[in-house]
């Protein structure tokens, strides 16, 4: 770690921590990104960074959606490094809010943890990115090769054709040369080189409506001459509970099929990652049934999605959810006369990235991590979804997430938070690795 770089850093601390509250203060939620882009983030990049450009990029259709991209070049004698970031984040409802014992907007500084809706998802790590680039532009080190950030819309809800895509695609026609995309994730500092993919799914199980009345005739055989069975009515709700249940043995299944690699064996080399087992998940999310609280059930819904990691067949897993709920109504003749509806990706379809642990670039960002944190660097896995997707699989290049804070520390929930100490050291490993790479 460059000794002077490193101590700007130390000795900006306090203005670091300042940036990062005041960027919470707006209120972001995606689609409403652009006084936070306007205001805050593109002001600084013009105004208290040295970069060579500074532009906007906004392809949404009412103009209204900025990405700002910063460019600095190097001497072209090295290979660029673009970082990544978004500045959307999820809205806090009124309801949600009353599980904060913080104003979520209203940033706080409380025990060594920065407070705030954006602290850790990913406001944070956008803050860590800005002010390592600052701390080296500051310093005396010439750059070989172009440096670039972006600062992005529409992560949140997968709207990449607005944020990381054309935003990418901006830079790269500015003639980056063999460029690298380190994405600021929160990932506890870890190297993520992968992510999970995911697609939504919706299950529609029919039944028909009687008065609560009538349930027994609907359950147990009658003597002749009575209405039974489907005749009178079928509870929805019995045949979506059998749904589930074939879901999460499903879901079991699928996580003693496929090998974990970087995920839940701890991390690797290191095997102290702090996430946990993934990314194999069926989320039955959203399930309702009945319309009327003294009628059987007519109909039952299950909304959900699926998380899955990188090389296994999508098109598989969707058919093996289909054969489970289709399995469901060999013993129910209701269901085979009146079949259960699925579809699928109708709100989300991201794929999954994955990067060598053997690209010079990612040896250059853990070789970084040792130099700052005296610690060898562990490689893990997003457990969630990211831009990396896109900024590899739409724009073509390779791309890690690192940075401070994780998902656990109340990303999408109340009192999201991250660690100064975890700000401070991504900052100076962004910084080393741009040195290092570019310098």
């Amino acid at each position: 770690m460059n000794d002077e770089i490193e101590t700007w850093i130390d000795e900006h601390e306090e203005e670091l921590i300042d940036f990062l509250v005041e960027y919470i203060g707006y209120r972001s939620p995606t689609g409403d990104e652009r006084a936070v882009q306007r205001t805050h983030v593109e002001p600084f990049f013009r105004d208290e960074m040295a970069w060579d450009d500074v532009s906007i990029v906004d392809v949404s259709p009412d103009s209204d959606r900025p990405n700002v991209n910063g460019y600095l070049a190097g001497s072209g004698e090295g290979p660029a490094l673009l970082f990544n970031g978004h500045s959307d984040v999820v809205d806090v409802s009124d309801e949600a809010e009353r599980r904060w014992t913080t104003d979520p907007w209203d940033a706080v500084v409380d025990d060594g943890l920065v407070y705030g809706r954006g602290a850790n998802d990913m406001k944070g790590p956008n803050t860590a990115m800005i002010w390592a680039i600052k701390a080296v532009m500051e310093s005396d080190v010439e750059l070989r090769g172009d440096l670039t950030l972006s600062i992005v819309v529409g992560e949140e809800l997968n709207e990449q054709q607005y944020g990381s895509i054309p935003a990418t695609n901006a830079l790269l026609e500015m003639g980056l040369e063999d460029p690298f995309c380190i994405n600021g994730e929160p990932t506890s500092n870890e190297v993520h080189v992968e992510s999970a993919g995911t697609f939504d799914f919706r299950i529609e199980i029919p039944g028909k409506e009687i008065h609560t009345s009538q349930k027994n005739l609907t359950r147990y055989p009658q003597r002749r001459g009575l209405p039974q069975g489907s005749a009178v009515g079928v509870d929805a709700s019995i045949h979506l509970t059998e749904v589930l249940e074939k879901l999460r043995k499903l879901e079991h299944q699928w996580n003693m099929r496929y090998d974990a690699g970087v995920y839940g064996g701890g991390g690797t080399p290191v095997p102290t990652d702090r996430q946990g087992l993934g990314p194999i998940g069926i989320n039955c999310s959203i399930i309702r049934a009945g319309e009327y609280v003294a009628s059987l059930p007519g109909s039952a819904t299950i909304e959900g999605h699926v998380f899955y990691p990188p090389g296994a067949d999508v098109d598989r897993l969707w058919g093996e959810i289909n054969d489970a709920v289709e399995s469901v109504a060999t013993t129910s003749d209701w269901l085979r006369d009146h079949p259960i509806e699925t579809s699928w990706k109708e709100h989300v379809d991201w794929p999954p990235f994955e990067t060598p642990r053997d690209h010079p670039a990612c040896r250059t960002l853990g070789n970084a991590i040792t130099s700052v944190t005296g610690s060898e660097p562990i490689y893990s896995g997003f457990k969630a979804v990211c831009d990396n997707a896109y900024v590899q699989r739409e724009c073509g290049v390779d791309a890690v997430s690192f940075g401070p804070g994780n998902v656990l520390m109340g990303a999408h929930g109340p009192d999201e938070r991250v660690p100064i100490d975890q700000l401070l050291e991504a900052t100076k490993v962004y910084a080393s690795t741009i040195v290092d790479y570019c310098g």
